[in-house]
């Protein structure tokens, strides 16, 4: 650059600069009608979930449950680990074996309450009979399926078979799939059955579509699943078997055995009914056959490296040595005594996918015992990230509520914990779809069974973006659009709406520790409510340290652990706002105004108007401009001078330092006395509230 274009680029700085600051000129209008009303006492909280052995007990010490309330949260959604995990839940680690003298089988934990004993940790136990190669929580198992032993095996869950469902087999087909990662040739398939083996089952292949949740016809037209032409067994006998599907192979990236009636046999010296229920599988072999070789595709290993597998459920049968130290869950009596509840209700989480009905039971007869509050059971978590099958989820959801509603006459059921409901559109072999059509299946499946009352809410989780790269200032204002036609799809099925769980990503990430997460997390919250969803539930409550994803380092979490000391991030200062300032801290009945913006070309503003149970009106505003300052003129908010509480930059910054980040500019939101009859600023990149 020569000096003459340097002369002229300094005196340009100084007009850009103001060009890029200068603010933009807005007006809100609140009006006076009541659109809604929520309690935060009991819609505006946070999740507490299960962690690494020795995680739960110094997360939950007085000290760190002191800092955690400052935030002003109020009740406690509590979190499933061990349904993510594919493991079953000791949620008391007193109870009892199905098979006792060999410490294994059905485990139902002790529902009565010993004073002596109080529940302060319990624990996942994985499940050798496990079909899936991924899960959701640490992802630290795999197939039995592929595994190259010949000794274990998958085997499905006795709770879908007829014994349990009152209907045929058939009805409810269990399922294994085979993802090779790209097309192969496949003719030919390898099935070494375990007891009990499927007498009546089908091969098919596929290479592209949404191969999960069982016979879901995604598209009659074109549909996903093909058969081979000798590819159906109607009169199987199990052991070893090898059959040739098809002349020539044909190029497919999923194989599916499909099976629909059981032999109902069980291995030697098996003592309980559940043994004899369902379908087992030692190991799958597929590929290209001749009559002189066959070259099998699959690579068998026990651990990640093996060929992805999915099945369409798991026996939760275990061993007192499959205890996962790193599934370790809050006891129910840690958490209704360390004074996280504020003594108001949970909402309760409830194994489903994993556990035994008579399990499940025993823990609402243990909290109702106990006198631990409930305000709501929620059954199930995230099955349709596990690729369960609609019907499927909906029998055992069925068989649970059943269970505790025998205790619990009067209980407040729902579920089921959806992954993130996406509602634009996306990749189809992925688990963020459009949902309606799962909860519509879900749903028929109880009004079969003449269960309807027994879905009382629906719940799903909200992580809106994957991509932890992008850019939060591109992605911030995305966000409300994508909540807002999420509820309105979901409003369809006329049930309360929860979210269980929400936070920026489901990846670990800086924008969660960074002021993005702070402004995403603070709009999710109050948008939520004020669009009229039922309660909000903000996860990553617990004090804890951060987490690797993409190069980008981060975790969901308000409290930052560090050198034994608990630092509050951009989440825990802007959700304080909202619960101290924007609403009154003691709850009541907080009544939910119009508010309409004039001057907002861009939409990155977002504002949301109350009046507190005092009478007080207050005004939370979100601007999502990274760059300019709004002046805001207000009417309908009162004549008086107000109060303007903002948190932005000029309180807090992140310095990135991979495992070492931290805040490098950490101060409390900024308090000052405003006039409404004068133009109000409001900074860039910022929560505000003005009351």
């Amino acid at each position: 650059m020569n000096h003459r274009s340097l002369f002229f680029l300094l005196i340009l700085l100084p007009s850009l600069s103001q060009a890029q600051t200068k603010p933009f000129e807005m007006k809100v209008k609140i009006g006076d009608r009541m659109i809604g009303t929520f309690d935060p006492r009991r819609s505006f909280g946070a999740g507490i979930d299960g962690h690494e052995q020795g995680d739960c007990l110094r997360m939950l010490s007085s000290g760190n449950v002191m800092q955690m309330l400052g935030a002003g949260l109020g009740p406690i959604s509590y979190r499933l680990r061990t349904e993510l995990a594919v493991e079953a839940w000791h949620w008391n680690p007193r109870g009892s074996w199905s098979d006792s003298v060999h410490g294994q089988g059905y485990w139902t934990s002790e529902s009565r309450p010993d004073p002596f004993h109080p529940i302060l940790l319990s624990y996942g136990y994985k499940l050798p009979r496990r079909g899936n190669t991924i899960d959701e929580a640490n992802d630290d198992g795999y197939s039995r399926l592929d595994d190259d032993d010949p000794k274990t095996f998958w085997k499905s869950n006795p709770y879908l078979s007829q014994s349990y469902t009152g209907e045929p087999d058939s009805r409810h087909p269990q399922w294994v799939v085979l993802d090779f990662g790209k097309p192969v040739p496949v003719n030919a398939i390898r099935i070494q059955w375990a007891e009990p083996y499927a007498t009546k089952f089908r091969v098919e292949y596929a290479d592209k579509g949404r191969v999960y949740f069982g016979g879901h016809p995604w598209n009659l037209f074109v549909p996903v699943w093909h058969r081979f032409s000798n590819g159906v067994m109607t009169c199987g006998g199990g052991g070893d078997q090898f059959l040739k599907l098809a002349d020539h192979p044909v190029k497919a990236r999923y194989l599916r055995i499909w099976m629909t009636e059981s032999s109902g046999t069980a291995l030697p010296r098996a003592t309980d009914p559940r043994d004899h229920l369902g379908y087992s599988i030692r190991e799958v072999s597929a590929g290209e056959a001749d009559q002189y070789s066959f070259d099998d595709h699959v690579i068998h290993q026990p651990g990640k490296g093996q060929t992805i597998t999915y099945a369409s459920s798991t026996d939760p049968w275990h061993r007192v040595s499959d205890r996962d130290p790193k599934v370790e869950q809050p006891g129910v009596d840690l958490i209704a005594r360390c004074g996280i509840t504020r003594g108001l209700p949970l909402m309760l989480g409830v194994p489903v996918l994993y556990d035994t009905p008579e399990n499940a039971a025993g823990l609402a007869a243990y909290i109702q015992r106990s006198g631990i509050p409930v305000s709501r059971y929620e059954l199930g978590e995230e099955p349709d990230g596990q690729r369960v099958d609609p019907h499927d989820f909906g029998v055992l959801y069925a068989q649970v509520s059943r269970a505790v509603r025998k205790i619990v006459p009067d209980a407040v059921m729902g579920g089921p914990s959806f992954v993130t409901v996406d509602a634009e559109p996306g990749d189809d072999q992925t688990y963020r779809f459009d949902k309606r059509w799962w909860i519509r299946d879900f749903l028929s499946e109880l009004r079969h069974r003449n269960q309807s009352r027994d879905v009382r809410f629906l719940s799903f989780e909200w992580y809106p973006f994957d991509d932890v790269d992008g850019k939060e200032t591109e992605q911030l204002p995305r966000a409300s659009g994508m909540l807002a036609r999420t509820m309105a799809s979901m409003r369809t099925f006329h049930l309360p709406l929860v979210i269980g769980e929400l936070n920026y990503s489901v990846f670990p990430c800086q924008q969660e520790v960074d002021l993005a997460g702070g402004l995403l997390n603070a709009e999710t919250m109050a948008q939520f409510l004020c669009e009229g969803g039922d309660a909000a539930f903000y996860y990553g409550y617990e004090p804890n340290r951060l987490e690797g994803s993409s190069g980008s380092w981060g975790n969901q979490l308000m409290l930052l652990q560090a050198d034994g000391n608990s630092v509050p991030v951009a989440t825990f200062q802007s959700l304080s706002l909202l619960t101290c300032k924007w609403m009154n801290p003691q709850g009541g009945p907080h009544a939910v105004l119009p508010v309409r913006i004039s001057g907002d070309q861009e939409k990155l503003l977002s504002s949301f108007a109350l009046k507190r149970p005092d009478g007080t009106r207050s005004l939370l505003v979100i601007n999502k401009d990274a760059l300019h300052p709004v002046r805001l003129s207000i009417k309908g908010l009162g004549k008086h001078s107000v109060t303007l509480t903002s948190y932005s930059s000029a309180q807090y910054s992140w310095r990135s330092q991979g495992e070492n980040g931290h805040p490098s500019l950490n101060l409390p939101p900024l308090n000052q006395q405003v006039s409404v009859d004068q133009p109000i600023s409001i900074p860039p990149w910022s929560v505000s509230v003005i009351r």
